[in-house]
């Protein structure tokens, strides 16, 4: 099941919530402050690693399995 960052439109509450995807489009999922099932989806964003050009990369523990033309996972 996934997890929803949700927003109650009734209370003015922010809350993350493991629910399934049909609870979310049958608007079952109900606020935990006022029982509301007045949501809205809340998109945050997560950060997002940047590697600096100096670092260090480990090798690719599929480096094996990709063949002549080298690993395709490699960034």
């Amino acid at each position: 099941m996934p997890f929803y960052d949700l927003h109650c439109t009734d209370c003015d509450k922010d809350f993350n919530i493991k629910a399934t995807m049909n609870e979310k489009v049958e608007r079952l999922i109900l606020c935990p402050e006022c029982g509301s099932t007045n949501m809205e989806t809340l998109y945050i964003s997560a950060p997002a690693y940047i590697k600096s050009r100096g670092e260090n990369i480990p090798a690719c523990p599929n480096s094996g399995t990709c063949g002549a033309s080298g690993c395709r996972f490699a960034g």
